[in-house]
């Protein structure tokens, strides 16, 4: 698995030698919708990122999300050379692209290969992607962004269950792979000075128990909300965030 893995990835690594896309990196769990997600992400499109989301979750989670329909590829494909890029990716109306990438995420893990070789791959392709959106279980993050040079981006959805499952993520990232700081994002909570609250209260804990850094970098508008300067706000923090941790790095 090892040989083939670094074959599949060969089209990708040649292309990877300089690119540095930003990485914003979404640990989820199975019950998270990915919608706030979405919205991150078209966010990003309108204030000038070209956004790339790699769509690592079972069941291809974020394609709902994005209203795409159900992918017949997968990044897999791309790094065996079955598909080329267009024949993986779908596209939203505003140019935000979605591949489907949980049998591609395990082969090139399990391949050995560096991360930046992945990466910085999409970084060069035509599209000029300068954003890798990373979504992944929780659990498996640490395979391919690393606690060094990750800034994990978390939800914090209005609901004492979902405050109780945000908090239990960042548990385990910092317990069994040694995340440190982590950027909140939160949602549902209706206005803002409520959502301020709530972090302050939830970044305590994590400080206080876990000893980690939860920083607000904003709050998602609800839905359909006319908010955008808000939504610029919160995108641009995220990719600030990220500035210092290149994954084109070419430490492994």
């Amino acid at each position: 698995m090892l040989d083939r893995g670094n074959d599949q990835a060969a089209g990708l690594r040649r292309e990877a030698a300089t690119a540095e896309p930003s990485l914003l990196a979404f640990p989820v769990s199975a019950g998270d919708s990915g919608v706030w997600i979405a919205q991150l992400a078209h966010a990003l499109r309108a204030i000038g990122a070209r956004p790339v989301v790699l769509d690592a979750m079972h069941g291809g989670m974020l394609t709902r999300a994005f209203g795409l329909g159900n992918p017949r590829t997968d990044l897999l494909d791309m790094l065996t050379g079955a598909a080329a890029f267009e024949g993986v990716a779908q596209s939203t109306a505003d140019g935000v692209y979605v591949l489907r990438a949980e049998r591609g995420v395990d082969a090139f893990v399990a391949s050995g290969a560096p991360p930046h070789q992945l990466f910085g791959g999409f970084a060069r392709l035509s599209h000029g992607f300068d954003t890798l959106m990373l979504v992944m279980p929780h659990a498996e993050l640490a395979c391919l962004a690393t606690p060094a040079r990750t800034v994990p981006v978390i939800s914090l959805e209005a609901g004492d269950k979902n405050i109780v499952a945000s908090y239990s993520v960042i548990k385990q990232l910092v317990e069994d792979f040694g995340y440190r700081r982590f950027a909140l994002v939160a949602h549902g909570h209706g206005d803002p000075g409520v959502a301020r609250c709530a972090h302050e209260r939830f970044a305590g804990a994590v400080r206080n128990f876990l000893d980690a850094e939860v920083f607000l970098a904003g709050c998602l508008p609800a839905a359909g909300a006319p908010a955008q300067a808000e939504l610029s706000v919160l995108a641009s923090t995220l990719l600030a965030a990220t500035t210092l941790h290149p994954c084109t790095e070419t430490t492994a």
